[in-house]
């Protein structure tokens, strides 16, 4: 799915996902508010309100498993 080792437009397209979708609802949460194995669940669970496809879900679990705080 990504991660640390996806590749830099998957992190880029990402982060703005994250950003711009998001927002759009509620603030940001810290990144590090939750584990590395909690983010792919969660963003699961808030894809269909951020109206995102199975790849733009993709890309922002591959940015926020890339820059989670271990």
């Amino acid at each position: 799915m990504g991660g640390p080792h996806a590749e830099p437009a998957m992190l880029n397209e990402g982060r703005s996902l994250f950003v711009s979708r998001c927002i759009s609802c509620h603030a940001l949460p810290s990144i590090a508010r939750y584990s590395r194995g909690q983010w792919p669940g969660i963003v699961a669970e808030m894809s269909t309100r951020a109206n995102l496809k199975a790849r733009e879900r993709d890309a922002v679990v591959a940015y926020l498993l890339a820059v989670h705080s271990p």
